[in-house]
């Protein structure tokens, strides 16, 4: 019961962060995962304008905060804004 909680919480933060941020209709994909080195769960999405690329979104849990990060195809983090615009600075 603990795991399903702690993922609806997530899932419904990062939501929330995703819609302030009015991303909706820009997604192209978005999956709920376990990330078991944090603990936590993530949404791993692909945006339509950039599909080359794929971003994390994860929950601080201190704060519930959320956080993106980009990664390219071949899984390595994309730190340049104008290579990925969705990224936090």
């Amino acid at each position: 019961m603990f795991f399903y909680n702690k993922k609806k919480d997530c899932t419904e933060i990062i939501d929330s962060y995703i819609s302030e941020n009015n991303y909706e209709d820009l997604i192209k994909e978005k999956d709920i995962v376990f990330n078991s080195k944090q603990g936590n769960y993530n949404a791993e999405v692909v945006f339509k304008d950039e599909s080359e690329n794929f971003y994390e979104f994860y929950v601080e849990p201190s704060t519930n905060t959320v956080y993106a990060a980009a990664f390219d195809s071949e899984n390595v983090e994309i730190t340049d804004k104008s290579k990925a615009k969705y990224i936090d600075n």
